[in-house]
Parts: structure tokens; C-alpha cells; sequence
């Protein structure tokens, strides 16, 4: 019995809405935007290239778009000290007690992080904002002034967090799907979610998605419960594709003589009628 790949549609694609968002553009020579509640990437420019980052660098790695999401994830007793908008350092010089973030002040939920500027990188910030339950983090860099940096930097956030709302697809251990098995002591199972399944949409069209299972089946025998067995593929406009493991809803065990008999039958009729359809049609 050789094993392909099958792809199963579970959710027909609504018609995409022309121009259901709107487009950022920006000054900044390079720019990044990501979601950190879905682990998302809602824009980049220039995010590969090669650049100065003046003292961002402090904050940026190469290692899974930085420090910035480090920080707020796994030090949160640390982080307010990025929104303190003063702080006297003790025999340092006083103008240098203000934070320059310029976001801290606008209301939009900014609390933090690090500005930049060098001659040669121009004025940047990674900057970070919590709105609700939706954490933001983005980077601009190469703009020509102060005032480009913080009127780029509002820009970016305010477009990210109304062009896109969360939208709930699911719940652990809800039924997506349904898959054969080859060779076990049952014929098929339950493709379930394996965690509560939130994205991102766009606001203006918030079902404008298309999603489908994937697998390779039929799945053998002995499946686990939980074991991970396929994959929910979904496509959002304008977005990465995002891929969510799906497990088994129960046990499988290798089946004795007679259902592994009526297990093959089932397969091979399956495949005749495939094949009888096909040179049907």
C-alpha cells in the first residue's frame, strides 16, 4: 500500500474584499511589524537587508523578528522600566534622564523600548505597544529626523492594530476533520485542535480566509491520542500563511486479521472509485 498526500478543503474561501485594508507605505529605509499575541508578521520592508542600526543593535538579534519580544515575554517584572519617561541616573549627566521614545506620550499604549541615531543609520526605534490583549513590536530605521521617527513610529502602530482584529477559530480540542486509518482497529478518526486557534484578520473583512487540512494518509496504525497527524493550513490576505497542528481525538491500535481485511477493502474500493471517477469524467 504506498501512502500520498491528501488535501482536504474544510473551509471554502469567502470573496476577498477589494482593497479591504489599506496599504502601508513609509519614509523609513527599512521597516518591521510584528504581532506577538499570534506570532504574526504584518509588515516588512527592507527586513533582510543589510543596515546600520545605530544602538538598537542592543536590542536585536538574528535568532526568531529580537530581544524586544524576549524582554516582554519572559521579564515582564523588568519591563516597565522602558516606559519610565524619566530617571536619574546617579552621576550622569541630567539631560540625559529623559527617555527619548517619542511614543511614550501619544497614548497608544506604548511601553517601550530603545531610539537610535547615527550619521549614518538615521533616526530609528524599536518600539513596542500593548493595546487590549495584543502586544505590538516594530522596528523603523534610516528617517532624517526626530520628528520623522515619531510621526513613522505612531503610523506603524496605528496601522497595525486597526487594520487587523483577532479572531478565534477554533477551540482546543474542537473537531476540524475527519481522516482514514489504514490497518486499525477503527476506520477513521478525528482531526482536533490541539490548542484554542486565534489569527489575525483583517478588520475590514474579518472573513476573508481560506483554510484547508492537510495529511498524509490514510494514517497508519498505531495512532496515538494527541499524537500530531495533520496540519490546518490557513491563508489570510496579505498575511504569511499560518500551519496548526492537528492530533488524534483517540487511540489506535495495529487491528487483528479481520479489520485490517476490511480495512484494505475499504482503501482499494475508495481508490477504484477515485479512479473510475477520474476516467469518468
Amino acid at each position: 500500500m504506498s501512502f500520498v498526500k491528501r488535501v482536504f478543503v474544510v473551509v471554502v474561501a469567502c470573496v476577498w474584499a477589494s482593497g479591504a485594508q489599506a496599504a502601508f507605505e513609509t519614509r523609513a529605509t527599512a521597516a518591521f511589524l510584528y504581532d506577538v499575541t499570534t506570532g504574526t508578521v504584518l509588515f516588512e520592508k527592507n527586513a533582510e537587508a543589510p543596515l546600520p542600526p545605530a544602538s538598537m543593535s542592543k536590542l536585536m538579534t538574528r535568532e526568531h523578528g529580537s530581544l524586544a519580544v524576549r524582554l516582554s515575554e519572559d521579564f515582564p517584572e523588568y519591563y516597565g522600566y522602558f516606559a519610565q519617561q524619566e530617571f536619574d541616573y546617579k552621576d550622569r549627566s541630567p539631560a540625559n534622564r529623559f527617555n527619548r521614545n517619542p511614543l511614550l506620550a501619544m497614548d497608544i499604549g506604548a511601553d517601550g523600548l530603545k531610539t537610535g541615531h547615527t550619521q549614518e543609520a538615521g533616526y530609528g526605534l524599536v518600539g513596542s505597544a500593548l493595546q487590549g490583549e495584543r502586544r505590538v513590536v516594530f522596528v523603523v530605521t534610516g528617517l532624517d529626523s526626530v520628528a520623522d521617527r515619531s510621526q513613522e513610529s505612531r503610523q506603524i502602530v496605528n496601522w497595525g492594530f486597526r487594520q487587523f482584529v483577532e479572531s478565534k477559530v477554533a477551540e482546543k480540542g474542537e473537531v476540524i476533520a475527519e481522516a482514514g486509518v489504514w490497518m486499525g482497529d477503527v476506520q477513521s478518526i478525528n482531526l482536533v485542535a490541539a490548542e484554542d486557534i486565534a489569527l489575525l484578520v483583517p478588520a475590514a473583512n474579518r472573513d476573508a480566509l481560506s483554510a484547508r487540512v492537510e495529511y498524509r494518509g490514510p494514517l497508519e496504525a498505531p495512532i496515538a491520542e494527541g499524537q500530531e497527524v495533520a496540519e490546518l493550513v490557513i491563508n489570510v490576505e496579505d498575511l504569511p500563511e499560518k500551519r496548526i497542528a492537528l492530533v488524534a481525538d483517540r487511540d489506535v491500535i495495529r487491528g487483528g486479521f479481520l479489520p485490517r481485511v476490511r480495512s484494505a477493502v475499504s482503501i482499494l474500493l475508495r481508490k477504484g472509485l477515485e479512479q473510475a471517477a477520474t476516467f469518468g469524467g
